[in-house]
């Protein structure tokens, strides 16, 4: 702005000198044709005329020879002209010659001025335009990107399945950058591997085998293990990670999905060119992937709310209310496709002494102890719950009450053989569990009637002497029992 208000006044003032010069070449040409012949006049004014020309068109100096040359011309027109005729003085031929040649080195020296000024001022408003033009082009490019961020923010804020957000936005940033493939990838800390959650540009066969190898980010992801973008111009001839050997066109961005220096990610994406991404396309990248990362915090923080609400603090067990709704399913889906499934309940034999003799404390680490065992212990297929108190109840799905009981049977034996380090108590505890078995339909045909069956079996297992598992039946066979 300022370079600008200074070419403004730069341009006012050649004005000036320009009028100034126009009028006293003006009163100088008057001066050059006072008391001259009609021919001579129309040559001195034409002589005036290609020099002007001259000088405004050309820099050159030679312009100044051009003024002897029209000096000696205009000798010549006088001399040639008043040949034969009343003879001139040779003081007016002198002041003729005199003044033309004064007057003509002041037009040209003028004209050479104002022809500088006037190109200095044409090359600086041109120059000025080009700026404009190109922080017009910068300002609707960042424009442009900033409303792909928008249009990829409002993508991912419309969709509350991880999955679909990411899809969408990778979508969305597909469009955005113009990209030829692209991955999303999910951390997974147990697995210490990427997991493919979203592409395109890929076939199926390619993802399947993707997915089949993996990647172990911790190793072989330089994003992952920099924290920062990984930008590779030529994949053909620059260096790249290991997990891009077997890609050798394009150029392509890897880049961490980071929140709160928490690596959730890694969003990939590539263009078949080389040299196809420039900072800007970096930082708009980054921009998308900040997105991406808070969209992936929060389905974290929505399923450790909803983990919490179904999880027993305590065991880390999943709760009662976890056990209802999936025994609720369990009838469901098995009266629809005519599967047995069984229910057990169990109960820590003793707990209330380990409470009263050892403390609270104790009884906690009890209760931990053997939640850990019956979890560890179980079928893959199989879920464990704490019921209440000391009681835990396990589901069986597909499970005949056989089978259920040979479950519970070794499970039992898993805790007899424990022992419970318990802090400030020099010998470790032993403990023993009752359980009792139910299945469905045979025991119930709904959630109340086999969960009050589980809770019956349980009850006879404790008053037969506790440590010991006892299955309910009600198809002839009696009760079957086993024990120490």
């Amino acid at each position: 702005m300022w370079s600008r208000v200074m070419k403004m006044d730069e341009l006012k003032k050649t004005t000036w000198k320009a009028a100034i010069a126009i009028g006293i070449a003006m009163l100088m040409v008057f001066v050059c044709v006072f008391r001259t012949s009609n021919v001579t006049t129309l040559v001195i004014l034409l002589n005036f005329a290609l020099l002007g020309v001259v000088s405004v068109v050309t820099r050159s100096r030679l312009r100044y020879l051009l003024v002897v040359a029209l000096t000696g011309l205009l000798a010549l027109e006088l001399a040639l002209y008043h040949e034969g005729k009343p003879a001139i003085s040779a003081a007016f031929f002198a002041s003729v010659l005199v003044r033309f040649f004064l007057v003509a080195l002041l037009v040209a020296y003028f004209s050479s001025v104002l022809t500088e000024a006037s190109h200095r001022i044409y090359f600086d408003a041109r120059r000025l335009a080009d700026e404009r033009q190109e922080a017009l082009s910068v300002s609707q490019r960042l424009l442009s990107r900033l409303n792909a961020l928008v249009e990829v923010i409002s993508a991912i804020s419309t969709r509350n399945e991880l999955k679909d957000v990411l899809s969408v936005g990778l979508e969305q940033t597909r469009k955005v950058f113009n990209a030829d493939s692209g991955l999303v990838y999910r951390v997974s800390r147990a697995e210490r591997r990427l997991l493919i959650m979203s592409s395109f540009g890929y076939s199926d066969e390619l993802l399947d085998k993707m997915m089949e190898k993996g990647v172990t980010f911790a190793s072989s992801c330089e994003a992952c293990g920099s924290m920062k973008p990984v930008a590779v111009d030529n994949l053909a001839t620059d260096e790249k990670c290991p997990n891009l050997a077997r890609v050798t066109s394009g150029s392509s961005i890897c880049l961490p999905i980071i929140s709160e220096d928490n690596l959730w990610g890694v969003l990939h994406i590539r263009r078949r060119n080389p040299d196809a991404f420039t900072a800007e396309d970096v930082q708009l990248a980054q921009a998308v992937a900040y997105q991406f990362a808070l969209a992936m915090q929060r389905a974290y923080l929505f399923d450790e709310v909803n983990l919490l609400a179904i999880t027993d603090p305590v065991t880390e067990l999943y709760n009662h209310r976890k056990m209802t709704r999936d025994l609720d399913r369990e009838v469901v889906r098995s009266k629809r496709y005519m599967h047995e499934f069984s229910f057990i309940m169990a109960d820590i034999d003793f707990f209330k002494d380990f409470n009263d003799t050892y403390g609270h404390q104790a009884g906690d680490a009890v209760l931990h102890e053997a939640a850990r065992e019956l979890d560890s212990g179980r079928r893959e297929v199989d879920r464990v719950y704490r019921y209440g108190g000391e009681e835990f109840a396990i589901l069986l799905p597909e499970t005949s009450g056989r089978e259920a009981f040979d479950v519970a049977e070794k499970l039992r034996r898993r805790v007899e053989s424990m022992k419970v380090a318990v802090e400030g108590l020099s010998e470790p505890l032993s403990i023993t569990i009752s359980m009792g078995v139910a299945s469905f339909p045979g025991d119930g045909r709904d959630i109340e009637p086999l969960v009050e069956a589980a809770d019956e079996a349980l009850y006879r297992a404790k008053q037969s002497g506790r440590n010991r598992v006892i299955a309910h039946r009600d198809r002839g066979e009696g009760h079957r029992a086993r024990g120490v």
